[in-house]
C-alpha cells in the first residue's frame, strides 16, 4: 500500500417517480454525491396499458367511497 487515494466509483442507478408522469434518474455510489443523469416527462397513451382492449382505462372503476373521498379532498399525493 502506498497511501494513494483511490477515487470511489458509482455502482447504482436510482429511479425516482413523481405524480404527473415525471421520472428522474441518478447514478450513486457509497460515500459519493449522487449525479442526476436525466429527468423525463411521460405522456398518456390514449389506448391504455392493454393496447385498447380496455377502452383506455388504466384501472378498475373506483369504489363509491373512494370516489367520494377524491371528489371531496382530491388525490392525496402528499401521502406517497
Amino acid at each position: 500500500a502506498d497511501d494513494t487515494w483511490i477515487t470511489g466509483y458509482r455502482e447504482g442507478l436510482t429511479i425516482g417517480l413523481a405524480p404527473g408522469g415525471i421520472a428522474k434518474v441518478w447514478i450513486m455510489g457509497p460515500c459519493l454525491d449522487p449525479i442526476e443523469v436525466t429527468r423525463v416527462q411521460g405522456k398518456v397513451v390514449k389506448k391504455g396499458p392493454s393496447g385498447g382492449l380496455t377502452d383506455g382505462r388504466y384501472a378498475l372503476p373506483l369504489e363509491p367511497e373512494s370516489k367520494a373521498y377524491i371528489e371531496k379532498y382530491g388525490i392525496p399525493y402528499g401521502s406517497w
